[in-house]
């Protein structure tokens, strides 16, 4: 059964309706207006737009929420004997006449720097900041390092060129000590006095963390200022911080307005829900994709959360600070949060529900999650409490996970405009086919022919470069690549299908030589032949294999090499040209195996075959 699992509310929907609504009340615009064929893609740019309004990056240089710049004043040991040689008793000037000490773990950092601090009363990975006793001395706040701001850290300092020669003279000094000594020692395994042992290498010692340093020529640093303020970009904006909290209030409006039923947010979420799913079905009938059942976020909406109120009551659950909770930590998978102190579900609230009504309702015995690959460690979680929830099928939940498509540049972002729609992808790519493959037919074949020859061959180009990977790995995007006339794509397989089917036709229509006879495989005797047959053969037991790994890629690399061997063996062997008919019939056979295998293969990657290219 083919599922498809639409998160049609949330906040993501809350955003783009929040950006949405803000579009229409400033432009007094009417949405209606729009063209039928143009709502979804321009609704997928007012999400785009939404994300980038709502990024701090967008804002400020210095995108930290929260953090301040703090002036070291001292730095000193730890006192306690116990403590770990990298801790540090530091005395920060956190504001005007406002001073803290800090113990920290980092390096990199001196007298006089201004480093970035959180303060008491800040939120650290959803934990607030307080004074903490740290073997005697009370750590108020939190130095923060470069990798804790998702930053770089920049390089150490080369060492200077005295220390070096200072490393080679000592170096220099240890052989010519030996030779002192007389005679050569014999080899041995301890590598000591008697030279010769391996010296054993030397661990690298891991270094703490660094510590982020603030720039001084980002301006005027004053200690307490947040360094978003610092790295303000819009001079518009009062302040970055109390903006950004202020959009995502608005955000957290509309999605309390979509969950309390308010007739205008419920409204436009209808239309914009219909106006996605619509478009979804368009671009699945044009992948030619299939789904028996839709399941939607907002139907387990209110059924999940009873669930898992239900499941606190029976202690499969625990509380945690006014929210519901799974300790997985003794199965090493971290808590895990289902219904958060308000009382709003979360993605595994919902998870739970839906596979309770998969296993209950549809009888599902084995559940394939095919979701992207950050994602593994929800779904772990997620499968261990239906396991705990005391669902047998629980172990037959399967993550498939599958990488992201990116441009050979990197990372599509809609905040740099390098995000491709579907309709844009899909224009790209019948020009391009138009002008490598079809253009020559126009006028000759019917033009439905060659729309319907365009768009399979477009299918058989995204399908293929999709599949033709590890599908946990990211995917790059290629398009010249992954529409070629040769090498491993889609349209080289279709092409050598084709071909068969081409054969077939020409014998049929009385241009072979001689008549067909009876079909002798002893008369198949080349190297070629043999490999071809021998590949054959290895076609089903390599299906059944895909399938016990989830992963399709292999037969990608298996059709193409089929298709390689067949136009090895067209090139060299005149099928139209056997001299007797048994051989015509013999080789005529090899070629429809050939071409069924490669249609059965791609037919399996969700690739349709021509009957003519």
């Amino acid at each position: 059964v083919a599922a498809n699992y639409f998160g049609d509310e949330g906040a993501h929907i809350a955003k783009c309706l929040w950006k949405l609504k803000k579009f229409v009340a400033e432009k007094k615009f009417d949405i209606d207006s729009i063209a039928e064929k143009d709502r979804a893609e321009w609704l997928g740019g007012m999400y785009a737009e939404a994300v980038a309004d709502l990024d701090m990056a967008n804002l400020t240089k210095l995108p930290f929420p929260d953090v301040t710049a703090a002036k070291v004043l001292s730095v000193s040991e730890h006192p306690s004997a116990e403590a770990p040689k990298n801790w540090h008793v530091v005395e920060l000037l956190t504001g005007p006449d406002q001073k803290h000490t800090v113990v920290c773990g980092g390096r990199g950092y001196k007298v006089g720097d201004f480093v970035a601090y959180k303060p008491l009363g800040s939120s650290l990975k959803n934990i607030t900041v307080t004074a903490k006793d740290m073997l005697g001395v009370e750590s108020c706040g939190v130095m923060l390092a470069y990798t804790e701001l998702g930053q770089t850290e920049p390089a150490d300092p080369k060492p200077a060129k005295e220390e070096k020669k200072e490393e080679i003279a000592t170096e220099a000094k240890e052989p010519a000590d030996q030779a002192k000594g007389g005679k050569k020692g014999k080899k041995n395994k301890g590598g000591g006095a008697g030279g010769g042992g391996k010296k054993k290498k030397k661990k690298k010692e891991k270094l703490p963390a660094k510590i982020y340093i603030v720039d001084p020529k980002i301006g005027a640093i004053t200690p307490g200022v947040q360094l978003s303020e610092l790295g303000k970009t819009d001079d518009k904006i009062p302040n970055v911080m109390s903006e950004i909290k202020k959009r995502n209030t608005e955000v957290g409006d509309m999605l309390r307005a979509m969950e309390e039923g308010d007739k205008d947010a419920v409204a436009l979420w209808k239309k914009t829900k219909k106006w996605s799913l619509d478009e979804f079905k368009r671009i699945y009938a044009w992948l030619n994709c299939r789904f028996d059942h839709d399941f939607f976020e907002s139907e387990v909406s209110e059924s999940s959360r009873n669930l898992v109120i239900e499941l606190h009551k029976k202690g499969v659950l625990q509380k945690s600070n006014g929210a519901i909770c799974a300790d997985l930590n003794k199965y090493k998978l971290g808590f895990l949060i289902l219904l958060k102190s308000n009382g709003a579900g979360l993605y595994a609230t919902k998870d739970l529900d839906l596979a309770r009504v998969k296993f209950e309702k549809f009888q599902v015995a084995k559940s394939i999650y095919v979701v992207d690959a950050s994602q593994a460690l929800h779904f772990k979680q997620v499968f261990k409490v239906l396991e705990l929830m005391g669902y047998e099928q629980a172990k037959k939940c399967v993550h498939l996970p599958y990488g992201m498509v990116v441009l050979p540049s990197g990372k599509m972002s809609s905040r740099k405009g390098t995000v491709i729609f579907f309709n844009s992808l899909r224009q790209l790519l019948n020009e391009h086919l138009m002008k490598e493959y079809l253009q020559k037919y126009k006028g000759v074949w019917q033009d439905a022919d060659v729309e319907e020859a365009q768009r399979q061959l477009a299918v058989a180009t995204i399908k293929y470069g999709m599949l033709n990977h590890d599908v946990a790995k990211d995917v790059v995007f290629e398009m010249s690549k992954w529409s070629a006339k040769t090498g491993t794509t889609g349209p080289y397989c279709m092409y050598a299908y084709t071909r068969s089917v081409g054969i077939k036709a020409k014998v049929d229509g009385g241009e072979a030589k001689c008549s067909l006879g009876k079909v002798e495989f002893g008369l198949l005797t080349s190297q070629t032949e043999r490999d071809i047959l021998m590949h054959i053969s290895c076609f089903w037991p390599l299906v059944e294999e895909c399938v016990g790994k989830n992963n399709p890629s292999a037969l990608c690399g298996y059709v193409y090499n089929l298709s390689k061997y067949f136009n090895v063996w067209y090139e060299n062997t005149h099928v139209l040209g056997s001299t007797s008919p048994n051989e015509l019939a013999t080789r005529l056979a090899l070629s429809q195996a050939i071409g069924k295998t490669i249609k059965t293969c791609l037919n399996l990657l969700g690739i349709t075959t021509l009957e003519k290219m």
